[in-house]
């Protein structure tokens, strides 16, 4: 029986952006024949995805994070798993079973299907999601800032790990962009905000004085280089920081990784309120939940709520443009960059390498983390509406050339395939001097 059905897992978030993304992306897989199958992890969806497996029809699963990943079945005593989908459980802290439940066996491990995990963010955040959990999971990253991190500070992972290239994300044709309507729109910042003074004064009540003061010290050596262009690696930072303070990061790795988290929260949250902050008197939308510590009575910009995925798309097809920052990263495009490329939209964003050297004719949609910069990047758009949106519908098309769809599903479809031979039982007999090291 030929293996074409991708089970797709996705779950909630702000925004319903991860239920958003993984359709995305399954779309892509979809155009190249493969049948996708969309669950959450409802208990009949659980059954559903497990009576699939069982069947021997899935070719490998896709998941943000690690939603899914301790899907179990359980096994009776001669291992049958005919009885086995009613008994489906989502282990919810991603773990294996505890010894006391010893008929529970991972279900992508049984059933030797690869498990994606795409990731978006550091791997300091929610770090087991990040580990072999399944041993035949594929650790998906778009950057290098992520690569690094996973391999320097959890080193104990071993699952598989890799790049994926962008592609443009919900794409319309460019005969579908109305550029009449984007006219007489607005550039919109979509963007939830959290304050840095929040997360500091957390880092007070919670921690001994202490630490909270060397949270503190990390917060404002680290804002200078994390503003301006080029790689950051967290991770390192702090390792240098205990390195000067006679502590040996490799004696501290969860320390390492705990402190990394914090400062890369920190960091989003001072840009995301100096780009609200320097556009406070220009005609713009801040779209998006938590922020009330900006104040914008009696300012130009409006401030609106958060929205779904599906409900944002109209920002892309109808307003002016967005307004973005990339997740202190400097090495590929942000999600809703690709978007914006997606849908021929004009997009403003930080400087970044990926955009110098792939993209130096459209050095005008990118600023600095500097306000003035910021406040005239985005001036300028407003005063100058044509040219900025045929530098958008330029932008998508040198996109797709340099991040086809085609590229990226066959790009994922060859990772499956690399875990699916890693974690396969019948190994192919090519030489007889070579053996196939046990996996357990």
């Amino acid at each position: 029986m030929k293996k074409n059905i991708v089970i797709a897992f996705s779950g909630q978030s702000s925004n319903d952006a991860i239920s958003g993304l993984i359709a995305e992306w399954g779309a892509a897989l979809s155009s190249a024949g493969l049948s996708m199958v969309h669950v959450t992890p409802e208990p009949a969806d659980l059954q559903r995805a497990v009576k699939l497996l069982s069947a021997g029809q899935v070719s490998f699963a896709m998941t943000w994070l690690g939603i899914g990943q301790g899907l179990s079945v359980m096994l009776g005593p001669k291992q049958q798993t005919q009885s086995a989908w009613g008994k489906v459980r989502m282990l919810a802290s991603g773990r294996r079973p505890a010894k006391i439940d010893r008929q529970a066996t991972n279900a992508w491990e049984y059933f030797r299907v690869p498990l994606l995990k795409f990731h978006g963010d550091l791997p300091a955040y929610f770090v087991d999601y990040h580990r072999d959990i399944p041993h035949n999971a594929v650790n998906l990253y778009h950057g290098t800032e992520f690569m690094h991190f996973r391999r320097r500070w959890i080193p104990d992972a071993r699952a598989l790990m890799t790049q994926i290239p962008p592609l443009p994300l919900a794409p319309i044709e460019r005969s579908k962009v109305n550029l009449s309507a984007r006219r007489k729109g607005k550039l919109v910042f979509i963007k939830n905000g959290n304050s840095p003074s929040e997360l500091t004064r957390r880092w007070q009540e919670y921690l001994p004085a202490s630490i909270a003061r060397m949270l503190v010290s990390m917060a404002e050596e680290i804002t200078g280089p994390g503003c301006r262009p080029g790689i950051l690696y967290i991770g390192d930072f702090v390792a240098t920081f205990l390195g000067a303070n006679s502590i040996d990061p490799d004696s501290a790795r969860d320390l390492v990784v705990f402190f990394s988290a914090q400062l890369d929260d920190y960091l989003r949250r001072i840009k995301s309120r100096m780009i609200a902050e320097s556009i406070l008197d220009l005609p713009v939308i801040v779209q998006g939940d938590s922020w009330n510590h900006v104040d914008f009575s009696g300012r130009q910009a409006q401030w609106v709520k958060g929205q779904d995925f599906a409900s944002t798309q109209r920002v892309f097809a109808d307003e002016l443009g967005i307004i973005d920052m990339s997740p202190n990263t400097d090495t590929f495009p942000h999600d809703r960059v690709q978007r914006a490329a997606g849908s021929f939209a004009t997009v403003l964003t930080n400087r970044q390498a990926w955009l110098k050297d792939s993209f130096p004719e459209f050095e005008k949609l990118t600023f600095e983390f500097e306000p003035q910069a910021i406040e005239s990047r985005v001036a300028d758009a407003i005063a100058r509406p044509d040219e900025y949106l045929e530098l958008g519908l330029a932008f998508g098309m040198r996109f797709r050339e340099l991040y086809p769809q085609a590229a990226f599903v066959q790009r994922i479809v060859n990772l499956a395939d690399l875990a699916t031979l890693q974690w396969s039982e019948n190994k192919p007999p090519i030489q007889p001097f070579f053996a196939w090291r046990r996996h357990h």
